[in-house]
């Protein structure tokens, strides 16, 4: 073989190397840019899952929220509204006393048990049937009773109120749950999860 054709043949045979060394290295940078590309999807797929679960986050923070804030209304509202119904339920008391007049009073004192009252507290208008019920008690006039008595006796020892007040306070946290319970709720789509 001559010279020339020896370097003909070198000059193939590099140009063939430049080739192949070409190709492996467009095989390994395509076999590169796919792995990038399988791993930006891995992390893309990571960063949609965390920001999905951070919106799930959020959202069930907010809705929690905004639950526990709707309770604190509700509660607010509900006391609000016993107050009234109490301040209410007072006022008609005095109608009460007047529309029974002295069938209550007479109910309310027959209630007492059998002692020697000394003092008897009434309404102005109960005066007179105070002191035929309990001829030998001191009958003190209050316009703060609204109806029915309080007694004492011992010397102030024995203490007994059956005023309308009174009864009125002991069934209060009787009566205000069925009178809450008694409303209206809240629309089905709106009620508040307990």
């Amino acid at each position: 073989m001559g010279r020339e054709a020896l370097i003909e043949s070198l000059r193939n045979r590099a140009t063939e190397d430049v080739e192949a060394l070409w190709r492996d290295v467009r095989a390994q940078a395509e076999a590169y840019r796919l792995e990038l590309a399988h791993a930006l999807e891995r992390q893309r797929v990571r960063e949609a899952q965390a920001a999905a679960a951070l919106a799930r986050q959020l959202q069930d923070d907010a809705t929690a929220e905004a639950r526990h804030r709707a309770r604190e209304i509700r509660t607010q509202a509900v006391l609000v509204l016993a107050d009234r119904l109490y301040r209410l339920a007072i006022m008609q008391l005095p109608t009460m006393r007047v529309a029974n007049g002295l069938e209550l009073f007479q109910a309310l004192a027959r209630e007492l048990p059998q002692r020697d009252w000394q003092r008897v507290r009434v309404n102005p208008a109960d005066r007179e049937a105070a002191s035929e019920r309990f001829p030998s008690a001191e009958v003190v006039c209050d316009p703060a009773i609204c109806g029915g008595l309080h007694v004492e006796a011992d010397g102030g020892r024995i203490r007994v109120s059956n005023t309308l007040e009174t009864r009125l306070e002991t069934a209060w946290p009787d009566v205000l749950p069925r009178l809450i319970n008694d409303l209206p709720g809240e629309p089905d789509g709106h009620r508040t999860a307990s």
